[in-house]
This record gives structure tokens, C-alpha cells and sequence, in this order.
């Protein structure tokens, strides 16, 4: 699973800094619960410095992740609203993880059962880090 999860991150996303990963995290998770946060305001829950924040929140508007929104109560402040590019995103790699329990479903209930669960346990992994991101197979030299 560890493994999976690895390389769909690292497919994926590259060298993703992990602050920006927990400042996307904090957006979504409160878009779910229709809250709109500003930059001050992920800076006070992520603990991260500001200028870090104000760089992440650049980047994912730049990449078409986050809009700012002028607070209609109050002019001065810019709320942050995921697009629906970044919905789709989030749908994807909900379906990544769903995947990913389904393969340690998998993986583990053999265990016991299987005249060989070690060999059954690296097919199921050599499967998986062999697929890429997109769920096409990945040419090996065998």
C-alpha cells in the first residue's frame, strides 16, 4: 500500500513540498464544509510562515486550483475558492486511495489461505508500482 501511494504521489505531483501539500489539504477539507478561507487565515491553522502560504496560494491559482474571491462583507479580504479543476482533482485522488484499500484488501486476505502468501503479497506489489498514474501499464524490461 505504502508503495502504491508513493508512486501515485510521486507520479503525479513530482517533488511536491509537503507544506503545500497540508495548504491544499486545509482548503478542501474546509471547502467541504463551505468555508471559504483567506491566506491569514491557513496561515493560523497550517502554522506555516506566510510567506510560504502566500507562495502556495500563488502557485495554485496560477495552476487554476484556487480563485480569489473579494468578501462581499468585508472588501478587504480575499477568500480562497477551489475551481473545479481542483474538484476534479480531489475526485481523482479519492479514487487513487480507493484503489489502494482494494489492492490491501487484496494483498491481505489471502493471507492464511494462500499455499504461498509471500510470492502472492510481491505480485500484488510488483502490480502496482508497475502501473503509472494514469492506470496504463508501464513497459519493464523483463
Amino acid at each position: 500500500m505504502f508503495w502504491r501511494l508513493l508512486a501515485v504521489l510521486v507520479g503525479r505531483y513530482g517533488s511536491f513540498p509537503s507544506g503545500h501539500l497540508l495548504t491544499i489539504l486545509t482548503t478542501v477539507l474546509l471547502d467541504r464544509a463551505d468555508y471559504h478561507p483567506t491566506v491569514s487565515e491557513l496561515v493560523d491553522i497550517t502554522r506555516l510562515p506566510k510567506s510560504a502560504v502566500s507562495r502556495y496560494v500563488a502557485l495554485d491559482i496560477e495552476s487554476g486550483f484556487l480563485t480569489e474571491v473579494i468578501d462581499p462583507n468585508d472588501r478587504r479580504r480575499r477568500l480562497l475558492h477551489p475551481t473545479l479543476k481542483s474538484k476534479q482533482e480531489q475526485q481523482w485522488q479519492m479514487d487513487q486511495l480507493i484503489e489502494i484499500l482494494e489492492l490491501s484488501l487484496r494483498a491481505y486476505s489471502g493471507f492464511g489461505d494462500s499455499k504461498n502468501p509471500a510470492q502472492d503479497l510481491k505480485e500484488i506489489l510488483r502490480g502496482a508500482s508497475l502501473e503509472d498514474v494514469s492506470g496504463a501499464q508501464t513497459k519493464t524490461d523483463h
